[in-house]
């Protein structure tokens, strides 16, 4: 993938060749398993009562109930939600006759035949809930639950519950449920080259200046490159990048993470080595650079014979030898978040350094070639950005790069364990805080309720299985979350 001159359009290019075969991250999907959202109905109905609960008046009047324990029988359009059901339920009866109710339940998943004998298959459901059931015995209850065990491990769903009116825990009575299953968080990881074989099969050599195959020895891959009397003026004119054709994508909420070992790099203070997810079809790539002391990230752009755009350049005095150098592109249309992490191999993959740059559809601020100048004392003529986010591509490629005035000496650049990481982004949720505060006499508990004629239901800090959930106080103009 020698850099030409395309004579069609005057434009220094990178790549060329045959598409890839598919990405092997992307997951097949199974008609009983789909790694889709997928909608339901269920029918419930009351199986037994083992256990009626305790009533109880306090001295306010209110009459509560605890500890009531029942059993359904759940038929679904989705084998996943029938099965035997068992839910826990406590509640308080306000004063127009409507009550409050919540509680847990675990349903376990299974079949039923003609005389409705129950056969477990695998999993179990653990849900909560929580709703209203006002003075006729109808329900309306918010249901959600994590899967546990069998085909349905990580699993979630969603789903509500309308009952219309009846007699209190009539088994004729059926329980509607309306749904949605949700897979699992995506998490996968794939192996692109351990270099374990020794054979640099599917690595095509490729960069600037005199031909310098890379050598796969050891069970490492080494790149190389020297360029007598040659000096550098862009990026492209000292740098070496043997790609491997691997067809890369990242979807909306996920993240595609390039992580590779650094083994060592030569000694040279204007070395670099850096990995790169490359598109020839658009034209462009994302490129972490790791200098002795330095971390760059930027972005190929197009325009004239194209060159980088470098969205930071940040000094950093960090190990060279057996750390791990991650650059993560996360998709949240219409931009693409690039992190890049440098992780010390020798110490439980600690993070050594870490940083993220956001690229938007726009023109995003990229330092100039002063400003590079001044930072890294490399007089590069780099460029604007332009251009969309890349969220797919052909190639990846790992690097070496060295600024010189032609007399420095060869470069070599160890490597190992290549891989490719995909996960969902894990949706984080901000909603506005009311801080409420009492003086701590007596045994009082905190009810609300959208309006002062109620319903009233009890203020618990609780959380759906599978979530966490804390309380920051609003106490700033403004505050900025993540999860990391």
């Amino acid at each position: 993938m020698q850099t030409r001159l395309n004579h069609s359009t005057g434009r220094r290019c990178l790549g060329s060749g045959p598409p890839a075969a598919a990405l092997a991250l992307l997951l097949t999907a199974l008609p009983a398993t789909a790694q889709t959202d997928t909608p339901y109905t269920a029918t419930g109905w009351l199986t037994g009562v083992p256990v009626p609960g305790v009533l109880f008046t306090n001295a306010l009047g209110e009459v509560g109930l605890r500890g009531n324990a029942h059993t359904l029988r759940v038929q679904s359009t989705d084998a996943r939600l029938t099965g035997q059901r068992l839910a826990f339920a406590d509640g308080a009866y306000q004063a127009d006759g409507t009550a409050l109710v919540w509680g847990t339940a675990y349903q376990e998943v299974g079949t039923f035949d003609a005389a409705n004998n129950f056969t477990a298959t695998g999993g179990l459901w653990e849900m909560t809930y929580r709703g209203t059931m006002p003075a006729d015995n109808s329900l309306q209850l918010h249901i959600v639950g994590r899967g546990s065990g069998g085909s349905i491990e990580g699993w979630r769903f969603e789903e509500d519950l309308t009952k219309a009116a009846g007699a209190p825990w009539d088994p004729a009575d059926p329980y509607p449920y309306t749904g949605t299953i949700k897979p699992p968080p995506l998490n996968t990881s794939e192996v692109v080259d351990n270099f374990d074989d020794d054979i640099p099969a599917g690595w095509t050599a490729d960069g600037s200046g005199p031909y310098f195959p890379p050598l796969e020895t050891n069970q490492q891959f080494t790149v190389r490159g020297n360029w007598p009397g040659l000096v550098t003026h862009e990026q492209v004119d000292t740098w070496k990048w043997p790609y491997l054709r691997k067809n890369w994508s990242v979807a909306n909420n996920q993240t595609l993470e390039c992580r590779v070992d650094l083994v060592r790099m030569s000694e040279n203070a204007t070395n670099a080595a850096g990995c790169i997810f490359w598109s020839d079809s658009a034209g462009g790539s994302y490129l972490l650079l790791k200098g002795r002391d330095f971390i760059q990230v930027g972005k190929w752009v197009e325009g004239g014979s194209g060159g980088v755009a470098v969205f930071f350049h940040e000094l950093a005095v960090i190990k060279n030898t057996n750390v791990i150098l991650s650059l993560a592109l996360t998709r949240v249309n219409p931009n693409v978040v690039l992190t890049v992490r440098v992780l010390d191999k020798d110490n439980q993959a600690a993070v050594l350094y870490q940083r993220s740059v956001v690229d938007t559809p726009q023109a995003d601020p990229a330092l100039t070639s002063a400003e590079l100048s001044d930072l890294s004392g490399m007089n590069l003529n780099v460029f604007a950005d332009s251009g969309a986010p890349r969220t797919s591509g052909n190639l990846i490629m790992l690097s070496a790069f060295q600024y010189t005035d032609g007399t420095q000496p060869q470069l070599d650049v160890t490597y190992d364990n290549l891989e490719l990481r995909t996960s969902e982004i894990p949706p984080l949720g901000i909603g506005q805080l009311v801080a409420l505060t009492w003086p701590d006499v007596g045994s009082y508990s905190v009810e609300g309720a959208p309006s002062v004629q109620g319903p009233w239901l009890p203020v618990n800090d609780t959380v759906s299985p599978g979530m966490k959930q804390t309380t920051v106080p609003a106490s700033q103009p403004a505050q900025f979350f993540r999860l990391r």
